[in-house]
């Protein structure tokens, strides 16, 4: 197979992860510029604030379908009355979005220590965006996700991130149809080797290939899919 096609069918699927990216790019531009506002006008940004912001966080996800649910994750310290602080909106099953509730206080022992989450982690130590999954989100009735963050910078300040649950399979219908028309058997992959899409029925998604393709000779062909984010495009599979 001739090379320039796959490399044409990773140029789609990056597309469709920065299309994603986009979005959340803009949710942390308007925290970033209310934050930086308010902290120059009263010298605090309190939670109250983020209130704000909830029609950027709706009106994303209205315009993305593929989004399970998103919101703002926030550094310690970025609002003056509270210390973690994770403004975080899903789907309803009855129609709207529904703010997620978790317990943040890292004393407590059932803590939702996002500062330990590969996807926070990537922003504090690097100012990276980054995707995580695909894994089943279970209280979403065993929806397989991928969790999009972008890191919210105000000058040389970390506010925190901007982020989605993406449900995999409503993003497939952005990747699977260049996959489709590829003329050998494909699989997009994950950093750890789980797949995220393929166009044959013997790779599932979440599935962990034995090894990476592109490091042995069981892939005729593995090109990368945004590469900082660690996708890697594998066709032709040595039976």
């Amino acid at each position: 197979m001739n090379r320039a096609v796959l490399e044409h069918c990773a140029g789609e699927i990056e597309s469709a992860a920065d299309d994603v990216f986009a979005t959340l790019g803009s949710l942390g531009r308007d925290l970033a510029t209310a934050w930086a506002s308010t902290v120059a006008g009263r010298g605090t940004y309190e939670t109250g604030d983020l209130a704000t912001l909830q029609t950027s966080v709706f009106t994303a996800l209205d315009g993305q379908p593929s989004f399970e649910s998103a919101g703002y994750v926030l550094t310690e310290g970025t609002l003056a009355d509270r210390g973690r602080h994770l403004d975080w909106w899903h789907r309803s099953p009855g129609g709207g979005y529904e703010f997620l509730l978790l317990n943040l206080d890292p004393a407590a022992p059932d803590c939702y220590d996002y500062y330990a989450m590969e996807w926070f982690r990537a922003a504090l130590d690097g100012h990276r965006r980054f995707v995580s999954g695909p894994l089943i989100d279970l209280p979403c009735a065993d929806v397989y996700i991928m969790t999009f963050s972008s890191p919210i910078v105000s000058g040389d300040r970390l506010l925190g991130i901007a982020g989605a649950d993406v449900a995999v399979a409503r993003f497939e219908t952005r990747i699977v149809p260049p996959l489709r028309r590829l003329p050998v058997a494909a699989v997009l992959v994950n950093r750890e080797r789980r797949v995220i899409a393929s166009n044959d029925a013997r790779f599932t998604t979440g599935e962990k290939l034995p090894s990476m393709p592109g490091t042995d000779a069981s892939w005729q062909h593995a090109v990368p899919v945004a590469p900082d984010i660690g996708w890697l495009l594998a066709a032709d599979p040595i039976d």
